[in-house]
């Protein structure tokens, strides 16, 4: 098969592949075949790589969303007055359906993002970066994790904060003793 770029040729490869996805950061399927072109190094994926990576995103989704605490979600109900749709048609909702916006199985209930509902119902794409990101390059992004201690904010945490006032040093004062109005 020829590339459609430059007219090279695909080669069939079978490696690990990584991928960065926008919304859940570094994917990485192991072992799948796809197709090289051997000059311009361009990348066509088989079906079987494709759904393989469809599947491992809806994985690293699942799990980015469970460690959010449960009062972040919705149920259908809730969700469907949000939007302000019955609670069928939010279920048959295309967009929804395929992912704008974030949902999760729970006791095999469906939850809903809150976050990602109120974005959805503003912009009508309920999808934002789950994990955190910083902005290194154009084309590269980096986790939060892997940024070295800034010496300014370590500075502010070691410095003690002497209370000052009554409350703060958690004495009791009567009311004669403490006025508002000095």
């Amino acid at each position: 098969m020829n590339c459609y770029q430059c007219g090279g040729v695909y080669e069939v490869k079978s490696d690990s592949l990584q991928i960065f996805d926008f919304y859940v950061g570094k994917i990485e399927v192991p072992n799948i075949p796809y197709y090289e072109c051997t000059d311009c190094h361009d990348i066509l994926y088989t079906e079987e790589m494709s759904r393989a990576i469809e599947a491992e995103r809806n994985r690293l989704i699942h799990e980015l969303l469970i460690q959010f605490p449960l009062a972040n979600f919705l149920n259908s109900t809730q969700v469907a007055s949000m939007l302000g749709i019955s609670r069928q048609a939010l279920h048959k909702h295309r967009r929804i359906k395929h992912g704008f916006i974030y949902q999760t199985k729970f006791v095999g209930i469906t939850l809903y993002l809150k976050q990602s509902v109120l974005r959805f119902k503003r912009t009508g794409d309920g999808r934002f970066p789950l994990q955190p990101q910083v902005y290194v390059h154009p084309s590269k992004y980096v986790k939060h994790a892997s940024i070295a201690r800034i010496p300014m904010y370590h500075k502010l945490l070691t410095r003690i904060i002497q209370p000052t006032t009554p409350f703060l040093q958690q004495k009791f004062v009567s009311q004669e003793e403490h006025t508002y109005v000095k």
